[in-house]
C-alpha cells in the first residue's frame, strides 16, 4: 500500500511538464503557490473540519511543527522551483532534483539513526545513475558543460526543503490524522504566502487571470497538492523515508512517457536504459534482506 501511495504522488507530480506546456501563461511564482493551495484548502478544510475542531489544542501545542511544515512544504517547496526556472537550465534543474531523496536519506541517518546496508546504498546510487542517464540523454559529456547560476542554488534549496518537509512527517502526533495536519499546514502556509503574492502580483494582476490559469490552479490544488501530498506523507509513515524517497526517481520516467503519449515528443533509447536502472535501483532498495528501522 505504501508503494502504491508513493507512486500516486510521483505520478501526479510528473504531469508538471504537461501543465507547463499546455496551460501555464505568465503566472508569477507566488501567484501559482497561492492559487494551488487556495484550491487545496477548499478541498481539505471540509474533510478535516471535525479533526481540526477536535484537535485544536493539540495543534496549538505543535504549532512549531505546523509552521515548519508550512514553510518547507507549502511556502518554499515548488515556489523556489518557479524562481529557479527563470535562470537555471532544464538539465541543471533535473540533475539537482536528484538531491531531494539523497537529502532525505542523509537527514534520516543523522537525526533518526536510520541504518542503510550496502544493497540499499547500491540501489539508491543505481536509481540516481538512471535519472542522470535520462537527463543527459546518455551523453555524459554534457556534464562538462554544466555551469551553475543563481537559479541552481534556488533549486538546491528547494530539494532540501522537500527533504526537511518529508522528514518532519515523523513528528506528527498519532492523534492527528494526515488530512487534519495537512489542512492546518495549508491554512498557515496561505497566511504566509498571501502578502508575498499581493506584493508581487497585485489586485489588478489577479483580475487578469484567464481560464487556463484557473485550470492550472485546479489541477495543482487537487492532484499535485491534496492527493499527492496526502499520498506521499502516508507512504513515508508506512514504508519509511528511504523506500519512499527512491520511488521519487520514477518521476522523470513518468514525465518522459507522458511527453511521448500526450505531447508526441521523441522517445530516446537513453530513457529506456535510464528507466531500467531506476527500476533496478528501486528493487534493490525495496527488497534488501536487512530490515531497516525507519
Amino acid at each position: 500500500m505504501g508503494y502504491a501511495l508513493a507512486l500516486t504522488a510521483v505520478f501526479f507530480w510528473s504531469f508538471n511538464l504537461i501543465i507547463a506546456s499546455y496551460f501555464a501563461t505568465s503566472l508569477q511564482p507566488f501567484e501559482i503557490a497561492f492559487g494551488r493551495w487556495f484550491v487545496a484548502a477548499f478541498v481539505l478544510i471540509p474533510l478535516a473540519w471535525n479533526g481540526l475542531k477536535r484537535n485544536y489544542r493539540l495543534l496549538l501545542e505543535h504549532s512549531w511543527l505546523i509552521v515548519a511544515l508550512a514553510l518547507t512544504g507549502i511556502v518554499w517547496d515548488n515556489t523556489l522551483i518557479y524562481y529557479a526556472g527563470r535562470t537555471a537550465s532544464a538539465v541543471n534543474m533535473g540533475l539537482l532534483d536528484i538531491t531531494g531523496p539523497i537529502f532525505m536519506v542523509l537527514l534520516s541517518m543523522i537525526f533518526y539513526k536510520m541504518k542503510i546496508d550496502w544493497k540499499q546504498m547500491l540501489g539508491l546510487l543505481t536509481a540516481v545513475l538512471g535519472v542522470m542517464v535520462i537527463i543527459v540523454q546518455g551523453d555524459f559529456s554534457r556534464l562538462a558543460q554544466v555551469k551553475f547560476v543563481r537559479g541552481d542554488w534556488l533549486m538546491l534549496a528547494n530539494t532540501f526543503c522537500f527533504a526537511v518537509y518529508s522528514l518532519l512527517q515523523a513528528r506528527r502526533p498519532e492523534q492527528i490524522s494526515q488530512t487534519t495536519l495537512l489542512a492546518a499546514t495549508v491554512i498557515v502556509g496561505l497566511i504566509i504566502i498571501y502578502p508575498f503574492m499581493i506584493t508581487t502580483v497585485g489586485i489588478d494582476g489577479l483580475r487578469r487571470l484567464q481560464w487556463q490559469d484557473w485550470a492550472v490552479f485546479a489541477y495543482l490544488g487537487i492532484f499535485n497538492s491534496v492527493i499527492s501530498y496526502l499520498s506521499w506523507n502516508t507512504a513515508l509513515n508506512k514504508i519509511g523515508s528511504l523506500k519512499t524517497g527512491v520511488i521519487y526517481y520514477l518521476l522523470p520516467l513518468f514525465a518522459g512517457a507522458e511527453a511521448y503519449f500526450i505531447l508526441h515528443e521523441k522517445l530516446y533509447a537513453s530513457q529506456l536504459v535510464g528507466g531500467i536502472l531506476i527500476i533496478g535501483g528501486i528493487a534493490l532498495v525495496s527488497f534488501a534482506q536487512k530490515k531497516q528501522a525507519q
